[in-house]
């Protein structure tokens, strides 16, 4: 339980992962949290699997993050006054191949934080199998049509995890290459290999790194069945959407907005890599909005540092967002990214 303050109460639940937050009543919606409630950390922008269109191009030559500077990070998240972050997500690189990941896990039980990680799925052994199952919350595996795991892989690797007692997620990221697969999975032509995850993550394609705009979903027939299926799917796989999605699951379908978070990005998460930079999110490109732990501590760049970038927000999603009849329920357009905006009725396609 995190400390509650005027306008902000917060619960959350370590062993399920279910959080609740509200305002000064269920009826409110906090503007931001005095506190993370949880932090992006990339450990690395070491991978060899050298995929397409990683959005840090990862490769073998990527630096690891040190154990004393994810210490650092941890101390630095934990807050007397405020009440702590809840849960931090590991990425990077890959973070199966991290070779401190097992003190990393361990040491972020010890500051009562809750360590998920995201991996590609290829690199399990039974140690950090062992060390998943005893410290993590749950994981995330990055599957679609351009990864290297075949649907026969992903699913052993589903039974895999189960076998292990270890809650586990398929990432799915949606493109234009990628689409008409997403349609499968909503359709339920992909259940059998899908089974033994929780769930699937719907993510939207960002062109960064080594992603090029060239496959960027757009506007069009595949989009629209893709939406219209997430209404009335036939599936029995739970699914959800990444924050980037949030503005046009409002606009185009009958979601319950009170199960939907917008962008929480510098509101109520946090982001660091590897070299202890911090911003809003993973996805930022505008260096005025990032700082560096050895300069700035957390707590100056939550509290004071990052209003600048809640203004620049509150504004982008006034001047783009001014005519739709759902903007107090959404966040509106991505602040980094206007190709991911897909709103196309307003003023601003």
């Amino acid at each position: 339980m995190r400390k509650h303050f005027s306008g902000y109460n917060f619960l959350a639940d370590p062993k399920t992962g279910v959080t609740f937050r509200w305002g000064d009543n269920f009826n409110e919606d906090p503007y931001m949290a005095p506190w993370p409630e949880l932090v992006d950390i990339s450990i690395s922008n070491y991978c060899i699997n050298d995929c397409e269109y990683c959005y840090r191009q990862s490769s073998e030559n990527g630096s690891f993050m040190s154990l004393e500077d994810f210490q650092i990070c941890l101390e630095q998240l934990s807050n007397a006054k405020f009440g702590g972050v809840f849960q931090i997500a590991l990425g990077g690189g890959e973070p199966l191949l991290h070779p401190d990941l097992g003190s990393m896990l361990r040491l972020a039980k010890e500051y009562n934080i809750v360590p998920n990680y995201t991996t590609s799925g290829k690199f399990f052994t039974d140690e950090n199998l062992e060390i998943t199952r005893e410290c993590c919350g749950a994981i995330a595996v990055s599957w679609d049509p351009t990864r290297n795991l075949t649907l026969n892989e992903i699913k052993e690797l589903g039974k895999l995890l189960k076998a292990n007692h270890i809650p586990s997620n398929i990432h799915f990221v949606v493109s234009k290459s990628t689409i008409n697969t997403a349609i499968k999975i909503l359709k339920g032509d992909l259940e059998e290999y899908l089974v033994d995850y929780n769930s699937v993550i719907f993510l939207t394609y960002k062109p960064t790194g080594r992603a090029s705009n060239s496959d960027i979903l757009k506007e069009g027939p595949k989009l629209y069945e893709f939406l219209n299926l997430i209404d009335e799917s036939p599936t029995d796989l739970k699914i959800g959407f990444d924050a980037c999605f949030v503005p046009v699951l409002i606009k185009n379908t009958a979601i319950d907005t009170d199960f939907v978070d917008s962008c929480e990005c510098g509101y109520f998460s946090l982001y660091i890599d590897e070299n202890l930079n911090v911003s809003p999110c993973s996805f930022c490109n505008d260096e005025s909005y990032c700082y560096n732990l050895n300069e700035t501590s957390i707590e100056d760049i939550w509290r004071e540092k990052l209003s600048t970038y809640r203004e620049f927000v509150e504004e982008n999603t006034k001047d783009s967002c001014k005519e739709c009849d759902k903007n107090s329920e959404c966040r509106g357009r991505c602040p980094f990214f206007k190709e991911l905006f897909l709103c196309y009725d307003t003023e601003d396609q």
